[in-house]
């Protein structure tokens, strides 16, 4: 689309919004990109709905925050306009010079606000995967695709995490007033390590066997991720090798059902649901093979983690998952198999397990390619260019 060039202008007073405040990659986000306009001097203001670790971490870096009350990620039209006009208050209160709207929910509801609104302040909306790409009934796609189309003419710039998300637009009629722009997540490579425990630490912690191989999984448990069929997986897997152990860290609405399927399992007492953690981005060294077995991707952090931590991945053919793997200078950094094929991803996991010169080959390159592609400094310049209205070039 052609790129229209609004007047380049700092924002100075930055409102920031997300669906929940349950811990996920978003929020993640939210709070480094916070601290880091905090650190150059911007007020910034934090909302979100519900409840969640997003307000602990928040609090940690002395982030100002707005709970949301009327805000929910089901699609509901009687809280949802409610929640448009809590939105449209807040921003009328806190007057910023731009708004930074994160997940597909708010990018929808807080777009509206801000376009009713008495300032109107600049409208960036970025989005970590189109929600539409979920595995959904027609209805639901159709409403989500609607919608997207809908609002964009309501947000200046749409950021998009990568390139296939980004061809997918404009296909589908979604355009924004001015520009989109592709600005891939990445991580601060030194402070990431730093925080990393040794092997032996992280099996300590676990109760990991010193000696045992080890699939780990960083996953919240939403139907997205596709951990329940995974757990099938992982019983085919496990019971050929008792040396083998796997690990799923983080909770969410199926936990209990995992849970309870992990008790069925004939390898259940190998498999290590931890529930959410704290610490859980410093326990990469316990993994051999970091395995993401999701339906539906943006951008994955967890995979960023888990090539700083220098893991080889199997990861399924979703999001961005296989432009973030394969096809680097330095060599791929995982395997990728079609989603919702657990043959293909047991093949896949057995080949990591007894191929230890894949494995090691494929572990070097997961480093090298995250040091050079997928930086933080170039993830803050992208979405704050955004917010200052600096052109992509």
């Amino acid at each position: 689309m052609e790129v229209a060039k609004p007047q380049t202008k700092r924002s100075n007073r930055i409102l920031l919004l997300v669906t929940q405040a349950d811990w996920g990659g978003v929020q993640s986000f939210l709070i480094r990109f916070c601290d880091s306009m905090m650190r150059e001097g911007r007020d910034v203001l934090l909302a979100a709905g519900g409840e969640g670790e997003l307000w602990k971490e928040a609090e940690k870096k002395g982030i100002p925050i707005r709970r949301l009350k009327h805000t929910t990620r089901e699609i509901n039209p009687i809280k949802d306009f409610q929640a448009v006009l809590e939105i449209k208050k807040l921003i009328n209160e806190f007057r910023p010079d731009a708004v930074h709207l994160n997940s597909s929910k708010m990018g929808v509801i807080g777009s509206i606000a801000s376009h009713m609104s008495a300032k109107k302040p600049w409208t960036v909306y970025r989005i970590g995967g189109w929600a539409f790409k979920e595995p959904l009934s027609a209805w639901k796609r159709w409403i989500y695709q609607t919608t997207e189309r809908l609002t964009a003419k309501f947000k200046d710039v749409i950021i998009l995490v990568h390139p296939g998300d980004a061809e997918i637009a404009p296909m589908l009629g979604i355009r924004p007033r001015h520009w989109y722009v592709t600005v891939p997540n990445g991580l601060e490579v030194k402070n990431f390590i730093s925080q990393l425990l040794t092997k032996a630490e992280a099996r300590q912690i676990l109760q990991l066997p010193e000696h045992a191989f080890v699939f780990g999984t960083v996953a919240n448990a939403y139907a997205t991720k596709g951990l329940i069929s995974y757990l099938d997986v992982l019983d085919r897997v496990l019971k050929e090798d008792r040396n083998s152990y796997a690990v799923i860290i983080g909770d969410g609405p199926e936990f209990e059902e995992l849970k309870k399927k992990q008790k069925k399992s004939e390898s259940g007492d190998r498999i290590i649901l931890t529930g959410h953690r704290d610490d859980a981005s410093a326990l990469y060294p316990a993994f051999n093979v970091f395995v993401l077995p999701s339906r539906k991707e943006g951008m994955p952090w967890t995979i960023l983690e888990a090539m700083c931590a220098s893991l080889a991945t199997v990861a399924t053919d979703v999001g961005a998952c296989k432009w973030m793997l394969t096809g680097s200078p330095d060599g791929d950094a995982g395997l990728i198999v079609p989603k919702d094929d657990p043959l293909s991803l047991a093949i896949a996991m057995r080949r990591l397990r007894t191929n230890e010169e894949e494995r090691l080959s494929l572990s070097s390159a997961a480093y090298a390619t995250l040091s050079k592609r997928f930086s933080w400094s170039n993830t803050l310049k992208g979405n704050t260019d955004a917010l200052d209205k600096v052109a992509p070039v």
